[in-house]
């Protein structure tokens, strides 16, 4: 596969059981919750978002988090934090859980958007109760970290493979909320395979669904469009716009002396490296729904 449109061929879809038991949990217990906090991944604020969640969001109050900010192109952050302002009905924060940045607005935004409700209860002689948030988003986009964050305390599992959370549990987080803690959930059905294929990317797909060695060539592929100059200083790449994917992965599994016995490349290890250097950042920050 030597272009983008290759890849458009692929069918890429991930919905365990789980994640059906998961979205009929989220519609039973959302009314119970005051605000939803809906996390989605800055590198992809549209396409990281759940259709059907956004059903259940309709009359409800909710607070968009666009988490792992620091990985996103800052320019990008900036256009889409414009168009959001013209555009979205909703409130937004870029947040950056591992760095805490932002973390410290979610609370007082969540609250805001009781006032009127909690004003009427006042004027009653009735104490506004404790704020009930939910946590809902895609796999692996720093929902478990992002508790534990707000409630200052290792509450619940993380980890980098998206589908560590598996149930819904209620966590207190001080300043007077508790918050609802879900299970990332996908969709049936992605209509769109460079949206999958973009999801796996930021670990909201496991890798085995599409493959890792396919995914680190649409990488590639996606980096000699957008960002060959990083691949090329990181990867010490001899010219990547004449080579295909295959002849790239080969010349960095030579650069980095990754052989298997019999002195033939390992081309699985090249890949899994490429597929931890993009999810940490390390080959700049980079975003893939573009405006």
């Amino acid at each position: 596969m030597e272009d983008l449109q290759d890849f458009e061929k692929l069918n890429i879809n991930w919905f365990p059981g789980h994640m059906r038991k998961a979205l009929r949990g989220v519609g039973d217990q959302i009314k119970r919750v005051d605000v939803v906090l809906e996390l989605r991944d800055a590198r992809l604020p549209v396409t990281s978002q759940n259709p059907d969640l956004q059903n259940l969001l309709i009359n409800k109050p909710s607070l968009i988090l666009f988490n792992k900010s620091d990985l996103a192109d800052p320019n990008q952050i900036k256009k889409w934090e414009s168009k959001l302002k013209n555009e979205s009905t909703k409130p937004f924060l870029f947040v950056d859980v591992k760095k805490r940045k932002g973390l410290s607005q979610i609370i007082p935004n969540s609250k805001k958007l009781m006032q009127t409700r909690w004003e009427n209860l006042r004027q009653r002689g009735i104490r506004p109760p404790v704020l009930r948030l939910m946590v809902i988003g895609i796999p692996n986009v720093g929902k478990s970290s992002l508790i534990n964050a707000l409630a200052r305390r290792g509450a619940t599992q993380t980890g980098p493979k998206p589908g560590v959370t598996r149930h819904q549990e209620w966590i207190v987080l001080g300043q007077n909320a508790e918050l609802l803690d879900t299970p990332g959930i996908l969709w049936p059905k992605i209509q769109n395979t460079i949206d999958g294929l973009n999801l796996t990317l930021i670990g909201g797909i496991r890798d085995e669904i599409v493959g890792v060695e396919k995914l680190a060539n649409y990488l590639i592929q996606l980096g000699k469009k957008r960002f060959s100059q990083k691949l090329l200083a990181r990867y010490k790449i001899d010219g990547c716009e004449a080579q295909s994917s295959q002849e790239i992965l080969h010349q960095i599994a030579n650069n980095r002396g990754f052989f298997r016995t019999g002195g033939n490349v390992d081309i699985q290890r090249v890949s899994e490296m490429l597929l931890h250097d993009f999810r940490e950042g390390l080959c700049g920050p980079i975003n893939l729904d573009l405006l």
